[in-house]
């Protein structure tokens, strides 16, 4: 699923102008990215934590080159769902 499929949906859900929804889409996801880089970890109740996870040095094998490649160590953002989360198959 697309931010803009999430736009749409919310949309139809709540008779709002597309616009107005990106503007809450688009604040939603940009105070999330600025707390997570500022803070531990951002958690909302009954869906899930955001927080930043370190992936250390490591070195693979290239299958292609045939040979082993270091790969530098960096920080990524990770996701937790709450246990309340549903999943619906």
């Amino acid at each position: 699923m697309t931010k803009l499929e999430i736009i749409d949906i919310l949309s139809e859900k709540s008779n709002l102008k597309k616009k107005d929804v990106k503007l809450v889409v688009d604040g939603f996801l940009e105070q999330i990215k600025k707390v997570v880089n500022t803070e531990d970890k951002i958690e909302i109740r009954g869906f899930g934590t955001f927080f930043l996870q370190k992936k250390s040095a490591r070195e693979i094998k290239s299958p292609l080159a045939e040979k082993v490649i270091s790969t530098p160590a960096k920080t990524v953002l990770g996701f937790k769902p709450s246990k309340s989360t549903e999943v619906i198959l």
